[in-house]
């Protein structure tokens, strides 16, 4: 891919932060485009930095606000604004219970990861006086991100109060890795496939041109270990700054009498193993095992005292549907979010957070 095909292919939605690695840009429309023809699409995001429509910081009265958390599972990549999971709960919420339910979707608005959610909820998501907090937790790659951000201030009980990335600028609305690899280093040539060609070729073949370190994180190098019994421990350090980081979401929210529940989203290959090659992995989760990283994190979750829907299940048992994922993207497809939306709108009524 040239360098003009990346950018064309880079989403332009995000802004430079001063406390955490990106957000939203406000009041714009954001380009979703797949290189392999997934989808092509636009997302609105609001004056306030959210996708979808517009929305008041202070909540009228009546409203019962439900505040979603998330990275780009929760955003919704590659699907319409009405498609999106956060989306298609407010909508079912309001058929079921008949009440005044909103549903704010801070899906990358919160950037990308668990200790950039907490910091973000400190400093804007506590401004909406939600009465539910849903964190929805994507097993793939949300523990693993926590090796890319940096935590530039600390708490006195040394928890993050500011967050950068070790490896990603904010350019004109895209991400891009700090450092280029060689291939897009000179105007000229980064714009011939044939050069392009060559580099991957020394660099796959003979170690040549290979990309500088802080472009391959830990997180890209370990691929598919988060999965693997034998090599998540990997992710150690990254598993424990997740867990401190979620019980003190936990805390802030019984603090403020705010209810607190995680929603854990599977990826793809472990419902669907031919599906790995997307990622050019050799890991793969262990076939007696495939939800090994779910029941691990339940377990932690539930010492925690954190309750928590595990969504591996409901996709498994409803693959007569359809395929809820995009053919070569990793994320869900606008049918994976109906079936997320629906089943989370079914736990919290069953949990009598609403009325029938």
């Amino acid at each position: 891919m040239t360098f003009s095909q990346a950018v064309k292919y880079s989403m332009d939605c995000h802004e430079n932060d001063e406390l955490l690695p990106f957000s939203l840009r406000k009041a714009h429309k954001c380009k979703m485009i797949n290189y392999f023809g997934d989808f092509d699409t636009v997302a609105l995001i609001n004056s306030l930095g959210y996708r979808g429509k517009n929305i008041q910081i202070e909540k009228k009265e009546g409203v019962k606000r439900i505040l979603v958390l998330g990275d780009s599972i929760t955003f919704g990549i590659g699907v319409k604004d009405g498609d999106t999971y956060p989306e298609i709960l407010e909508k079912v919420l309001k058929e079921k219970t008949r009440d005044n339910i909103e549903v704010i979707n801070a899906g990358y608005a919160d950037s990308f990861s668990p200790d950039s959610f907490l910091v973000y909820l400190k400093n804007r998501g506590l401004e909406l006086k939600p009465d539910i907090i849903i964190l929805g937790f994507f097993v793939w790659n949300d523990i693993t991100d926590l090796s890319e951000t940096v935590w530039d201030k600390q708490d006195h009980n040394g928890l993050p109060q500011q967050i950068s990335s070790c490896c990603r600028v904010v350019d004109q609305g895209q991400l891009r890795s700090k450092k280029s690899e060689f291939k897009y280093q000179y105007p000229i040539l980064r714009e011939s496939h044939l050069f392009i060609w060559l580099v991957d070729v020394l660099k796959n073949r003979f170690g040549i041109f290979k990309p500088p370190e802080n472009v391959v994180v830990k997180r890209d190098r370990y691929q598919g270990c988060i999965l693997d019994p034998g090599c998540i421990d990997n992710f150690r350090l990254e598993e424990e700054k997740t867990f401190k980081v979620m019980k003190a979401i936990k805390d802030i929210a019984q603090q403020n009498s705010i209810i607190f529940r995680v929603v854990l989203f599977p990826v793809d290959y472990q419902l669907y193993p031919e599906m790995g090659q997307k990622y050019g992995s050799t890991l793969y989760p262990p076939s007696d095992n495939k939800d090994f990283v779910q029941k691990r994190i339940g377990e932690k979750l539930n010492t925690l005292g954190i309750s928590y829907l595990d969504l591996y299940p409901v996709y498994d048992t409803q693959r007569n549907k359809g395929y809820p994922f995009f053919t070569h993207d990793a994320h869900l497809n606008s049918l994976g979010h109906q079936i997320a939306g629906e089943e989370i709108a079914a736990y919290l009524l069953d949990q009598k957070v609403f009325s029938k």
